[in-house]
């Protein structure tokens, strides 16, 4: 891509950048030009001096490279963090998490979860979120005016008698239309599940995207339950039955992937489907690993995320893509998985797996400017010989020192430039003892 030759607004100057581009160039003392939210160049040159008066950002000491991609959230959940561990899935949905977010889920309440997450993700890397939860309308207005970039999906459960036929996609005409306002927003359709829509809405569902060119965002083989009652009642497993009514024709990403044949990773594999992978929270939830290696091999594009803060129970998504790689070893054995690869992951492959590849997840001409960088002057980071397994094996998301999204920065020095984070800190703890007194009363009942 080319980028018309304009005045320059900022300049990244000193450090390494990782590119992550086809080449995977690694660029040296890195001076990164951007102009109206692209980067209008890039290019190595020793003992730069920048322009008196020149805005520009010293990352000397630092990995620069793009800012990370986290593949699947619930952001609107982050006021949930901690509310209900140790317990087994079905348990902590419909004894604590769902009551809960019947109680309280509201938009204010997504409204701030999604603060309070753009808070930690700023502060830790990532730049773009795909993100999956009810009042998502609240939730793309804040991460706007957070200044982070995002894909936004509208929740939707089939609730039977309830919402009149054609009612669903008034609603989702209605949100789409809303979400024109945020430029860094994408909407898209979010069915929660096969489980959670019947065979009619979900091939109204797909037809409707097709309609639309839209991303459809849904959960998709995350437990052995989920897939023995799909084989039992459709007689095919969660991914053949996806198949066989085109689902894999649009632009899918689908959460978790973790209890897959190899039929089914083939036929991923062979439509390019985007899997996202989510290794701390399907731990901490006991159910089970994601076929990464396999899928990747047959052609999947997979990305990684990290669930919701109810489940994981952060959204660093260096310690995920740590823990990621290492349970790969295990599943795969050693080197089936690189920290290259991996970082690919968090960076072009999460963008690809997102179907934002053409915009976001490398340092090129042309692309968006997010763009961040990490410290490596730490004692932990010292001696560094390969940029790619430091940030697999030994970074974590407070070494990240610059965040820039848009051209924008949104953290300097690891000061947050563009909101007021006290307020929003002091906001969610008032939130968060309100949440605990109703969860006492739930099991208490």
């Amino acid at each position: 891509m080319k980028i018309k030759n304009e005045k320059c607004d900022l300049v990244v100057w000193g450090g390494t950048a990782l590119t992550m581009d086809s080449e995977m160039r690694v660029i040296e003392n890195a001076i990164i030009s951007i102009s109206s939210g692209k980067i209008q160049s890039i290019q190595s040159k020793k003992n730069y001096q920048p322009a008196s008066g020149a805005k520009t950002l010293d990352a000397s000491g630092c990995i620069v490279m793009p800012g990370l991609v986290n593949g699947h959230t619930h952001v609107g959940m982050t006021l949930l963090r901690g509310i209900a561990d140790d317990l087994p899935l079905y348990e902590w949905l419909h004894h604590h998490i769902f009551p809960i977010e019947r109680k309280m889920g509201k938009k204010e309440f997504v409204a701030l979860g999604t603060q309070l997450a753009c808070l930690e993700m700023i502060r830790s890397g990532t730049t773009t979120f795909n993100d999956m939860y009810y009042f998502e309308e609240a939730a793309a207005e804040a991460a706007h005016e957070m200044g982070m970039r995002a894909i936004c999906g509208q929740t939707h459960i089939e609730i039977s008698g309830v919402e009149k036929p054609g009612e669903v996609f008034e609603k989702f005409n209605k949100f789409f239309k809303k979400l024109e306002q945020f430029p860094r927003i994408v909407g898209a359709l979010a069915p929660h599940s096969i489980y959670g829509l019947s065979e009619k809405l979900w091939k109204e569902m797909i037809s409707y995207a097709q309609k639309n060119d839209l991303i459809i965002h849904t959960h998709l083989a995350e437990t052995k339950k989920e897939c023995e009652e799909v084989k039992k009642s459709r007689g095919m497993s969660p991914v053949e039955w996806f198949d066989s009514i085109g689902l894999w024709e649009q632009k899918a990403i689908c959460a978790h992937a973790v209890e897959l044949s190899e039929k089914d990773i083939s036929i991923l594999g062979k439509n390019k489907v985007g899997i996202i992978y989510n290794p701390d929270s399907n731990l901490k939830l006991g159910n089970g690993i994601c076929p990464v290696v396999s899928l990747r091999s047959q052609g999947a594009r997979v990305g990684l995320g990290t669930d919701s803060t109810a489940s994981n129970n952060n959204l660093d998504m260096l310690q995920e893509v740590d823990v990621g790689t290492k349970l790969q070893t295990l599943k795969y054995g050693v080197g089936k998985l690189t920290a290259r690869e991996s970082v690919k992951m968090l960076t072009i492959d999460g963008a690809k797996a997102i179907h934002m590849d053409n915009l976001i997840g490398s340092l090129e001409v042309g692309k968006a400017a997010d763009i961040i960088a990490i410290d490596v002057s730490r004692p932990h980071s010292i001696p560094l010989y390969d940029p790619y397994s430091h940030l697999v094996y030994s970074a974590s998301g407070s070494d990240v020192l610059h965040s820039i999204v848009d051209g924008k920065i949104l953290m300097k020095n690891r000061k947050l430039t563009g909101c007021d984070e006290n307020e929003i800190l002091k906001k969610s703890k008032t939130w968060g003892k309100k949440i605990f007194h109703f969860n006492a009363k739930l099991q208490d009942s």
